[in-house]
């Protein structure tokens, strides 16, 4: 029964699909139907004009269930296929290209087939203190060796700060950041700073040898805070620096400082917060930092107004396969949550915009995955044993 309901919506889902990507503009699209017998070629896009290398890519289809999960969420979709090796293709970068060049006129899938898929996006669990464990758990514990694996030795898993030099290494463009993060968070020696979202320590450890300050450090991983624990006791410095394994809403204040810290730092956190939880961010943020001379720092990655308004109410493949309940905001969102969280409080004096920079860091951090792939491989098969070559 399911196989004959199948053989009648694949053909519709595929002309749906293919009508889609019709609308590309400026590439050219070369789609090998190789499950058919014989196979089919379409040609889709520019197909006019003289085909460009930098500009045509072929997509090889192997499995007709690509055109329902594109009909069904266009970019997660194409991901799932990819990933179950439904389709091919002989660039995926180009690929991309084309998609991001073109997401306008490929549009979200088709009304019909999105009805499950929006319901899943309605019924998504909140980011309540359990969920966001489990969130942050299904990330940032997968492997410390995957992550020291792509990132530079200082495992600092943000934006890197770069200079013009092409040949900057990543962990020199990463310095720079946590020296540009510190110094405006002015932090003296007589200082006790908070960071929330600490990941793997570095930017506690920096804090504490520059300044001599006092660190508190909050994660929600086990293999986070078990390396960087190792790492403030290899540094010398776990009379400083002392990371817990709490959520930022469970935090109490210093009693020997009044219960407040001096400093609050916060980098790549705020996307795991969730839009319901924005204004409760900033109100505990404001109730852990001193009235008089409290200071924030907070860094983290936002979304153009224009792209959060057209953004489509559907799951996305980094939102359910790499960070479950993750949420950009956009700078305005960030700005009216501080002044209602903190009940006008906290003050915003200075804005950066260092987006330019965030391409080039994840540039770097596919060269080394691509470079280190053997030792990644090495490590999911130690965890995985009865894991196949094909996963």
């Amino acid at each position: 029964m399911a196989s004959a309901i199948l053989s009648f919506v694949y053909p519709y889902a595929q002309q749906l699909a293919l009508n889609a990507l019709g609308r590309i503009s400026g590439a050219h699209l070369k789609v090998i139907i190789q499950y058919q017998d014989p196979p089919e070629v379409i040609r889709v896009g520019d197909i006019n004009g003289p085909e460009q290398p930098e500009s045509t890519a072929t997509l090889i289809v192997r499995n007709p269930s690509l055109w329902l999960r594109i009909c069904s969420c266009f970019d997660i979709g194409f991901a799932e296929a990819y990933m179950f090796q439904e389709v091919d293709c002989d660039d995926l970068s180009k690929i991309f290209d084309i998609y991001i060049n073109n997401r306008s006129r490929l549009g979200s899938g088709n009304p019909i087939f999105q009805l499950l898929p929006r319901l899943e996006w309605l019924l998504q669990p909140s980011n309540s203190t359990k969920e966001a464990r489990e969130n942050i758990s299904s990330h940032y514990d997968i492997s410390n060796k995957l992550f020291a694996a792509f990132l530079s030795p200082d495992m600092n898993y943000s934006c890197a700060h770069w200079e013009g030099s092409p040949f900057e290494s990543l962990e020199k463009a990463q310095t720079r950041k946590a020296q540009n993060l510190l110094r405006k968070a002015q932090i003296s020696s007589s200082c006790h700073v908070l960071d929330i979202g600490c990941g793997w320590g570095d930017l506690a450890i920096k804090a504490a040898q520059t300044t001599g300050c006092r660190v508190t450090g909050l994660t929600l991983s086990d293999k986070q805070k078990s390396l960087a624990d190792q790492r403030i006791k290899e540094a010398g410095l776990d009379d400083r620096v002392h990371i817990l394994l709490r959520d930022y809403r469970d935090v109490s204040g210093p009693e020997d400082n009044g219960g407040f810290y001096d400093r609050v730092i916060s980098v790549g956190m705020f996307e795991h917060v969730g839009p319901g939880y924005l204004d409760q961010y900033f109100a505990i943020i404001s109730r852990l930092l001193h009235p008089t001379h409290g200071l924030m720092v907070v860094d983290g990655i936002t979304m153009t107004s224009m792209l959060r308004e057209t953004k489509s109410n559907l799951p996305n493949f980094i939102g359910r396969y790499v960070f479950p309940g993750g949420y950009l905001p956009t700078i305005h969102m960030l700005l009216d949550s501080l002044h209602r969280g903190s009940s006008r409080s906290l003050e915003a004096t200075f804005v950066q915009n260092i987006g330019p920079h965030y391409g080039r860091t994840l540039l770097a951090w596919r060269e080394n995955f691509l470079r280190n792939w053997k030792t990644i491989e090495l490590d999911y098969r130690a965890a995985h044993h009865e894991a196949s070559d094909s996963e």
